[in-house]
């Protein structure tokens, strides 16, 4: 190692940066040479002089104590994201310390339920059966009906128009001869 080399690797060398046998090359040149004997002398009286300064400087700075709790839990987080779990349990922990907004969310709930089951009843297909007995075919169908009937009240010396809706389901059944039927077996679609 030359002089040259060792004044541009000379910040590594002070911080033992360098590779085993260039900290080695560096060591026995500067052993030899005098100028970069003060050249590294140099360095660490600077290194020592900033160090003290930064000391001397920071020892009379103070931190809020909030101040130093923020910066330790920045430093506790998680480097990943929160899971979908993490995030619902979040959600729930705020919602309860709320109890409007909880009230809000079952109300919602309910209401998502119960108009679910009222879809689901409305919509459901009519069912039709067929039995052979006798030489009669009786059908047996259901037929799910929604009606809406206007209610009236009174309230306040005024009569109040209101409309309800109801889902049911009529039951029907008729039967019929095979003999006078033109095809032998029934069809139900």
């Amino acid at each position: 190692m030359n002089c040259e080399d060792f004044n541009d690797r000379l910040p590594e060398f002070l911080e033992d940066a360098l590779s085993t046998a260039d900290q080695a090359a560096a060591r026995e040149h500067v052993q030899k040479c005098v100028a970069c004997q003060q050249a590294l002398a140099q360095q660490e009286a600077l290194a020592k002089t900033i160090r003290l300064s930064f000391h001397r400087e920071t020892q009379r700075l103070s931190l809020r104590p909030e101040t130093k709790r923020n910066i330790l839990n920045t430093l506790k987080r998680p480097e990943f994201p929160p899971t979908a779990w993490e995030n619902i349990q979040g959600f729930f922990a705020v919602l309860w310390r709320h109890p409007a907004w909880a009230g809000t969310v079952l109300l919602c709930l309910v209401l998502l339920v119960s108009g679910r089951r009222f879809y689901q009843d409305s919509a459901r297909p009519s069912s039709a059966q067929a039995t052979v007995k006798d030489n009669r075919i009786t059908y047996y169908i259901d037929i799910p009906i929604q009606t809406e009937m206007h209610v009236y009240r009174r309230q306040n010396n005024m009569v109040v128009d209101a409309v309800v809706t109801e889902s049911s389901v009529i039951e029907a059944s008729f039967s019929e001869n095979m003999r006078s039927s033109p095809s032998s077996q029934p069809r139900i679609n």
